[in-house]
């Protein structure tokens, strides 16, 4: 009788135990999403509220900028039992205009470690939207520069539109050549002694284009004679802008 007693507990218990122990799997579950959310340093940047039911996390509350967005979800996305993730996160920054964000912006591209005379960034604000374009030399440039502008306070949107340059010998050897020819000058080698040159030498195919801003309009006649006595470039085309006295 005993016996009997102590299978019928069993059976009882084992049919009960997916009821018993659903709830508290849940909570472990959403205790992991907001560990890992943490590890990610989402609370730096805002507040997230976390909710998870039947494989769904569901993210909710206001950051300042669009990567932690982006880092808050793949943070959910990491933990086991997470099937989707619902983003419903807000990006908003009280007190800060497009314009402090494009600021903002560009001293993270000119401080941007590869960023160099043979890269040009250009960026537009609309709004809370960040549009990137202009010309890198290498892939992992645009994906970095793209990781970081997501990360400027304000950007709810980023566009990136940077293109990467030809991976190409020729062109790389004409670059250099080219960069001697403007900052060996001696009416231009003054640029060549700032942190980040402002004259930068972007090379496709053997073509040149100068960007940038330089002080006067005979410095950016002198850049543009320079890179034309250059051999082998096809053509130079001078976008250089003189600086607003």
């Amino acid at each position: 009788m005993r016996n009997r007693v102590i299978l019928v507990l069993v059976l009882v218990l084992g049919s009960a135990a997916p009821t018993l122990f659903a709830g508290s799997t849940d909570a472990q579950t959403l205790a992991e999403i907001q560990d890992k959310m943490y590890h990610a340093r989402v609370h730096k940047y805002g507040q997230v509220t976390a909710t998870y039911a039947n494989g769904t996390a569901t993210l909710t509350g206001t950051v300042d900028n669009l990567g932690t967005k982006r880092a808050a979800e793949r943070a959910a996305r990491k933990v086991d039992g997470v099937k989707d993730v619902v983003n419903n996160i807000r990006v908003h920054a009280d007190d800060f205009t497009p314009h402090q964000m494009l600021a903002k912006a560009r001293k993270e591209v000119v401080t941007y470690y590869a960023y160099g005379i043979f890269d040009n960034v250009q960026l537009e604000a609309r709004g809370d939207k960040l549009i990137v374009s202009g010309q890198v030399t290498q892939p992992f440039k645009k994906s970095d520069l793209g990781n970081i502008l997501e990360r400027v306070r304000g950007v709810a949107a980023l566009e990136n539109n940077l293109e990467v340059l030809p991976l190409s010998t020729f062109d790389d050897g004409l670059r250099f050549r080219v960069a001697r020819a403007i900052y060996g000058s001696n009416a231009l080698y003054r640029y060549g002694n700032r942190a980040l040159p402002p004259i930068h030498i972007i090379v496709k195919n053997g073509n040149v284009t100068l960007e940038g801003v330089v002080g006067s309009r005979l410095d950016r006649q002198l850049a543009e004679v320079a890179a034309r006595q250059v051999a082998l470039s096809f053509s130079v085309t001078n976008n250089l802008r003189v600086e607003k006295a």
